[in-house]
């Protein structure tokens, strides 16, 4: 089913327009960092306002039905944008991605719409007279004078592998944590993120920026990771339980987003490859990393220590199309030198997607 796309589809699974937020509140009732995709069938619609609602039918797989609710803009602002009741037919097939009720399980919050047509639409989405989405100009500078990073991201070519990696210039205490690294801890191998820098691109996949005035989330198409950066100079909590992610700060420095996360676990700057303990080659059990190749040293790993610290600074183009980050890795413990790199992504028009891992690599030798 062909889905109608435009850069003005800002919001998919974890992006919510900054306007509703604001004016509605709903970032109180429904659990942002939280996302999941439903399918059922339509019961009724609703467009009243202050919110929208669509009601439909969820079956398990034991048969059971649910009837769920999703929220959606006000009547009002949807009907203003093209949004009838007979684009919802009774009995008609949807599928929706959004974030959950804090409280009712069978209440959602809508961030697009697939209907049986293979439409596919935001809350945002303007509507013209014969049923298509309506293209409009991307606000490049939102209403408070920062620039609108609000929307889907990916690179725009997959990103390709040049055979090296970069040296990373490690303390006696960075080396001796990856003294025994096998490829069996690399986390892409287990279904998990790697970092913040590398996962950004990696492969290619599409990001979802959501920003406000307070604070702006992002959320990986690689693994799922999902980072909350605090606009609104935010300590990190005495309880906070150290993660991939980290825990972020950040402010605008005219027109650069300046951002610094703590807060992480002990975790990879660059993951172990190579030889998989528990593959079988040529019917001999490999059980350790082949030799690295002389005059080259190999693929280097990497570790992380929690007193790692990660600074970033993005910065939009002029026709708000293009983000670039520079980034540098600081890690007195396991780190002599820090680690830097940049990075590119373009805006697009595709839709996030869960990236729903299933890592089938050592599926033979299992």
């Amino acid at each position: 089913m062909a889905q109608l796309r435009t850069f003005a589809l800002a919001a998919t699974l974890t992006i919510f327009p900054m306007a509703s937020i604001a004016h509605h509140g709903v970032s109180g009732q429904f659990d942002m960092s939280q996302t999941y995709e439903v399918t059922g069938t339509i019961t009724r619609i609703r467009l009243v306002n202050p919110h929208a609602y669509v009601y439909f039918d969820v079956t398990d797989d034991a048969g059971d039905v649910t009837n769920m609710r999703c929220a959606m803009e006000s009547g009002s602002a949807m009907k203003r944008s093209g949004w009838t009741e007979e684009m919802f037919e009774i009995g008609s097939e949807i599928t929706i991605n959004g974030s959950p009720d804090r409280d009712d399980p069978t209440t959602c919050q809508m961030t697009d719409i697939t209907f049986a047509n293979g439409v596919t639409a935001d809350r945002d989405s303007t509507f013209g007279d014969d049923g298509t989405i309506d293209v409009v100009e991307r606000q490049i500078v939102r209403t408070d004078g920062t620039p609108n990073i609000d929307g889907n991201w990916a690179m725009a070519e997959p990103q390709q592998r040049s055979g090296e990696r970069p040296t990373v210039t490690q303390t006696e205490a960075g080396l001796a944590a990856v003294a025994d690294a096998s490829a069996d801890e690399n986390p892409r191998f287990n279904c998990l993120a790697t970092n913040i820098a590398m996962d950004w691109v990696f492969n290619g996949m599409v990001n979802a920026i959501a920003q406000s005035d307070t604070e702006i989330t992002l959320t990986y198409g690689f693994m799922d990771l999902v980072r909350t950066i605090h606009l609104d100079g935010s300590d990190m909590p005495a309880d906070f339980t150290p993660s991939r992610a980290g825990f972020s700060t950040g402010a605008w420095e005219g027109d650069t987003l300046v951002v610094t996360t703590i807060g992480f676990d002990e975790g990879w700057i660059m993951a172990p490859v190579g030889g998989r303990a528990g593959l079988v080659t040529d019917g001999a059990e490999e059980t350790d990393r082949p030799p690295r190749p002389e005059g080259r040293g190999g693929p280097q790993s990497v570790k992380n220590s929690a007193e790692l610290t990660v600074t970033e600074r993005f910065t939009l183009n002029d026709d708000g199309t293009v983000l670039t980050r520079d980034y540098a890795f600081n890690d007195p413990l396991y780190l002599e030198t820090p680690f830097e790199g940049s990075d590119e992504v373009v805006l697009t028009s595709d839709a996030y997607q869960p990236y729903a891992c299933d890592d089938l690599t050592n599926e033979r030798a299992e």
